[in-house]
């Protein structure tokens, strides 16, 4: 398996972040399975991440 980055991977959880809020903000149901898909792939990446990373991003704005 390739190597990522962790700016590579942070950028794909914002990615995934706003693509969940915009599904919940448009009023689809958050039981859907496109909603669970994309919080285990944010949760899948997160725990890619080193301790500073995932410190890091849990402070952002967008993760709600």
């Amino acid at each position: 398996m390739e190597d990522y980055d962790d700016i590579d991977i942070m950028s794909r959880i914002e990615q995934r972040a706003y693509k969940l809020r915009h599904r919940r903000s448009e009023g689809f149901d958050d039981k859907s399975l496109e909603s669970k898909c994309l919080v285990n792939e944010i949760k899948y990446l997160f725990s890619m991440l080193d301790s500073s990373s995932q410190k890091e991003i849990l402070d952002k704005p967008w993760l709600d």
